[in-house]
């Protein structure tokens, strides 16, 4: 009997999981700001079927411009035309990723929102 109830708890925990993993949000925002603290590309607050970063970038390419092959990697170097260069010393510039203004710990493909976030990929240099 106990181990019946392990299992069915298990089960449920991976079913509410799964769910969790790709859940609805609501007016999310994207915002891509240039080195100069101006904006280079925004995406109006919009609601989408997944919370999921990679996926909500790729629905909104059209204004973002990502190459695929960086969908592919989970690594930003180009937005909206914009490449940041990692060349030789004192020249390297990358795309910081931020959700609701804290830099994420995770990549765009492992990244989850809720509803009201604001992502933002900020170029800086360092």
């Amino acid at each position: 009997m106990k181990k019946t109830f392990t299992v069915l708890l298990l089960i449920l925990l991976a079913i509410f999981s799964f769910a969790a993993c790709n859940s609805p949000v609501e007016n999310v925002s994207i915002l891509v700001i240039g080195a100069d603290g101006e904006t280079i590309a925004e995406v109006e607050p919009w609601n989408y079927n997944t919370n999921n970063v990679a996926k909500i970038l790729e629905l909104n390419n059209d204004i973002l411009e990502i190459p695929q092959a960086q969908f592919d990697s989970g690594f930003i170097t180009t937005i909206a035309g914009v490449t940041a260069v990692w060349g030789d010393k004192g020249n390297q510039w990358w795309w910081r990723f931020d959700v609701n203004g804290i830099q994420s710990d995770f990549g765009i493909r492992d990244t989850r929102v809720k509803s009201n976030a604001v992502i933002s990929f900020t170029l800086v240099e360092g």
